[in-house]
């Protein structure tokens, strides 16, 4: 049956109804009808089995399905059909069983035949074509998304609000070497649990987040960037197993080169024939990862070996492997269990002219298989070192007697220039001693003078007894930077644990009418707890913050900061300031005794106070220099290297 046209030009819309009463097929005819909105195109089938044939050759855009048909149920033919339409199912009496049943198989509403009216036919009708065109379009969007998480060629996981995982892509599960994982655990393929905690991060921040997880089903190593939102997080996942395979063999190869020249710095530091064995199998065993490592030198008869690094008696095995090596053997050789590395005595270094002669093997397990490329390089590399370590031991023992008789020499000529050294230091405190008690006569009897005879004598003499005072006093001072240099090594150094933080602040407190007078300020960094004498170390902080306050720019208060950080050998100390600065041509000049940049009218002092700081700090071991710094003024430093027993950095 087909309704009239439809003043509004719309195309008609189609609906196919299946109901095996004439009197109800009539009823919602005429209902449609009367459907002023649309043009109704309807077309009318009794049975499931017609209308399975007729949507073959005819799309309607609805379908009005009575439950209960002659051949099947109306939830039967949803099942056959799945109509692309929308449809609603028509029953005899409200079932809401039924009606849930009917929309998990597709259908858009459910309606009771007793009810029924035109009015709620169409509403029906209205609402079930927009359900169905708004479920095509998210389909369609489903599709598109599917589609295009199915052409990204990173991972993608997408997580809604409660961490649920929500979309999953195949590269994804390829990179995981995993299907879609169950909602219960996405995350059986995080075993270290970097993923999850770097979801926590971006979670909990609500920034971008990245890290870099290994994945133990694939074997593969995936960079994860994660974005969060207000409506949950995705992720997306790249292969970095080439760069961290990359980045382990350049750590690998880093860790090697380190370990080669803590051994190059080992075998340069023993001579000894024994000492150099022994370092040999330590050698060996660092490099090489296993504590079977064993060296065998050629021994006397020919043919039998000394071995290093042995409890008990040799295996048989590494006879097996020693008899595989010549003195023209150039890589290692696996004999069975064991592997050998030739050390061959390079032919710029033989001591009796032969060039190739085998000094020994260097044995180890073998790891039954080729040794790559770089455990190849390492063997070469190991070989040539560990040959002229050998090598240089023949040349100390056959040397032995000319050096042993050299150091004799230098051992008398050290003892000499020591005793040389403290008979001058002693002639120079007694000489400084012996000088005070003459100059205390000379200064005071000229004082007396000045004071009894002052008013009787004229200009001239009392300025002649005013130079004769300052020169007395100037020659004390002397004396007594003399006889504290002295004391420096006449005095054993009594090295405690001192906590220069508290010695720092006494000998500020000890400055302060020269802070006080200069306007200046001295800050203290934090400083460390070292073995020192703390009497020199006194004398040496006088000095460097007293330059600091007495060699000040005019019309600046001067600023000082002392302050320390860990240094290669244990402590570097810097003592700054804003003053006058110093030529870089005099850095060194200023450190000799008595050596003055400035006349006494500018600034007092007998130049004695950098030697003095040179003395104290080389005697602890360290050395100290001098440095330009932005501020136009000088820079002090000096080291103080760390003995065992002091706190670490």
């Amino acid at each position: 049956m087909t309704a009239p046209a439809h003043p509004s030009g719309r195309p008609p819309l189609r609906i196919l109804i299946v109901e095996d009463s004439p009197e109800d097929a009539e009823t919602y005819c005429r209902h449609l009808d009367r459907w002023e909105a649309f043009e109704v195109s309807t077309q009318v089938t009794p049975l499931g089995e017609e209308a399975l044939e007729v949507l073959q050759d005819w799309q309607p855009d609805a379908l009005l399905l009575d439950y209960q048909l002659p051949d099947m149920t109306g939830l039967e033919f949803l099942q056959e059909a799945r109509p692309r339409c929308a449809v609603i199912v028509l029953t005899g009496v409200g079932d809401e069983q039924v009606a849930v049943q009917a929309m998990q198989l597709g259908a858009q509403d459910y309606l009771v035949k007793g009810r029924l009216t035109g009015t709620r036919l169409q509403q029906s009708l209205d609402r079930a074509l927009n359900t169905y065109s708004l479920e095509q379009r998210l389909r369609r969007s489903q599709d598109r998304n599917a589609a295009v998480l199915a052409s990204i060629t990173d991972g993608f996981l997408s997580f809604g609000p409660d961490g649920q995982l929500e979309e999953f892509n195949g590269a994804a599960a390829h990179l995981l070497g995993t299907p879609r994982p169950a909602d219960g655990a996405p995350f059986a393929w995080d075993e270290s649990g970097a993923f999850r905690r770097a979801m926590r991060r971006a979670q909990d921040s609500g920034v971008f987040t990245t890290a870099e997880v290994p994945v133990s089903p694939t074997n593969r190593w995936l960079h994860a960037r994660l974005y969060p939102s207000a409506t949950g997080l995705t992720a997306y996942l790249y292969d970095v197993t080439e760069r961290r395979q990359a980045e382990q063999r350049a750590q690998r190869q880093s860790l090697q080169l380190q370990g080669l020249y803590g051994a190059a710095f080992t075998l340069n530091t023993v001579r000894e024939r024994q000492d150099v064995l022994n370092a040999t199998v330590q050698i060996g065993r660092d490099l090489l990862g296993t504590g079977a490592v064993v060296l065998a030198v050629p021994n006397h008869p020919p043919g039998h070996w000394q071995f290093s690094g042995l409890d008990g008696p040799p295996p048989e095995g590494l006879h097996l492997a020693l008899a595989g090596i010549t003195p023209q053997t150039g890589a290692a050789v696996t004999a069975g269990d064991w592997t050998a590395l030739p050390l061959i005595r390079p032919a710029a270094r033989t001591v009796d002219g032969r060039a190739g002669e085998l000094l020994g093997a260097l044995l180890f397990p073998s790891a039954g298989e080729a040794p790559d490329p770089d455990t190849e390089t390492l063997l070469l590399t190991l070989g040539q070192m560990l040959s002229h370590a050998l090598t240089r031991s023949a040349l100390v023992e056959a040397d032995r007697e000319h050096r042993e008789h050299l150091e004799e020499r230098v051992q008398a000529r050290t003892a000499a220039l020591e005793r040389s050294n403290r008979e001058l230091e002693q002639f120079a405190y007694v000489a400084s001693h012996d000088l005070k008690e003459p100059l205390r006569t000379i200064s005071s009897f000229t004082q007396l003078l000045q004071s009894r005879y002052g008013p009787q004598l004229d200009e001239r003499a009392r300025r002649y007894i005013d130079i004769t005072v300052a020169g007395a006093q100037r020659m004390s001072t002397l004396i007594e930077d003399v006889l504290s240099v002295s004391r420096l090594n006449t005095q054993p150094s009594v090295p405690t644990l001192t906590d220069l933080n508290a010695l720092a602040a006494s000998v500020t407190t000890q400055l302060q009418a020269l802070v006080n007078e200069t306007g200046g300020q001295v800050h203290l960094a934090p400083l460390p707890r070292l073995m020192v004498d703390p009497t020199q170390f006194t004398q040496l902080f006088q000095n460097l913050i007293g330059n600091a306050l007495k060699f000040r720019r005019p019309g600046t208060p001067p600023r000082v900061q002392l302050s320390a950080q860990p240094h290669p050998d244990g402590w570097q100390f810097t003592v700054s300031d804003n003053g006058i600065g110093i030529d870089p041509a005099y850095f060194e000049r200023v450190f000799v005794i008595f050596q003055r940049l400035h006349t006494r009218d500018h600034y007092q002092g007998n130049g004695i106070g950098l030697a003095l700081c040179r003395k104290i700090v080389e005697g602890r071991g360290g050395t100290i220099w001098l440095a330009g710094n932005p501020a136009g003024g000088t820079d002090v430093h000096f080291t103080v290297p760390q003995r065992p027993g002091e706190p670490g950095h």
